[in-house]
C-alpha cells in the first residue's frame, strides 16, 4: 500500500491527488485527510475525511463519510468477453 499524504500536523487536508491516474482528465480528490493507494493496477483507493472529488468530464461529488473506498469503473466486453476498466 502506498501513502499518498504523509501530514505533517494534526487534521492538515490534502490539496489534490488524482484517483484515476489512467483517465484522459483525471479524477482528483480535494480536501481529504489522507489517500491511501491499495492497489495501482485497479486504481483502487481509500479517502479518510470528507473530501470531493472533481474532474472535467463528470459532476463534483461531495463525501459525507469519514472514510470512502474508490475505485475504477469495469465493464464487461460483449465481444471478448472480458472486463476492461471504463473509458473516460
Amino acid at each position: 500500500m502506498n501513502n499518498l499524504n504523509i501530514n505533517s500536523e494534526a487534521m492538515n487536508t490534502v490539496n489534490k491527488v488524482n484517483v484515476a491516474p489512467s483517465s484522459e482528465s483525471g479524477h482528483f480528490i480535494e480536501k481529504a485527510i489522507n489517500v491511501i493507494n491499495l492497489d495501482e493496477v485497479n486504481e483502487t483507493f481509500v479517502v479518510e475525511g470528507n473530501s470531493q472529488m472533481t474532474t472535467k468530464n463528470h459532476t463534483t461529488l461531495l463525501s459525507g463519510d469519514d472514510l470512502v473506498l474508490v475505485t475504477c469503473q469495469t465493464l464487461k466486453n460483449p465481444l471478448t468477453g472480458m472486463y476492461e476498466k471504463a473509458k473516460d
